[in-house]
């Protein structure tokens, strides 16, 4: 894989994948897990729980271009200290991404807003507990909602377009 360069984006055109390669992208280990959970989780660790839980979620997603990541990476980079300050923006931005990518694989639209992301990841630098508190709760629960989606459906839902 990693030799689909661009296809996050909105305007990559998915009708040039053929159907095999469609299934090859949608293959994903992601499960289900409750998104009210996640948010309790959330507040309970005071934030640890979305970093560890979430990062692993990229270990869930196949690789597609080549700058994608695993959990491993996408976890430990959080703790480099500055580096971090680079490294969220990639961590959850990759994130919203591939979560999106498969969701546009099955031929619905993107169900998680990048642009809430990025404000919530931006704040967190300014207002920290607002971040916190109010715009990252909403965001992972797009995503967690997003991966309850794609957990539930099999490779056999991939749309041709």
């Amino acid at each position: 894989m990693g030799v689909y360069s661009g296809i996050y984006s909105s305007a990559f055109d998915l009708g040039r994948l053929s159907n095999e390669q469609r299934r090859e992208l949608g293959q994903h280990t992601l499960t289900h897990f409750p998104t009210f959970a996640t948010i309790l989780l959330h507040f309970v660790t005071l934030g640890i729980f979305t970093l560890v839980y979430f990062g692993l979620k990229h270990g869930r997603l196949p690789i597609i271009e080549g700058d994608d990541f695993k959990a491993w990476r996408a976890i430990g980079f959080m703790f480099i200290p500055f580096f971090n300050w680079y490294w969220i923006f990639r961590f959850w931005l990759r994130l919203v991404d591939r979560v999106n990518l498969q969701v546009r694989l099955r031929g619905n639209p993107p169900p998680v807003s990048k642009g809430l992301m990025l404000t919530a990841v931006i704040t967190s630098f300014v207002v920290n507990f607002l971040s916190w508190a109010v715009l990252f709760p909403i965001s992972i629960a797009q995503i967690q909602m997003a991966s309850n989606s794609l957990a539930g459906s099999g490779r056999e839902t991939i749309t041709s377009v």
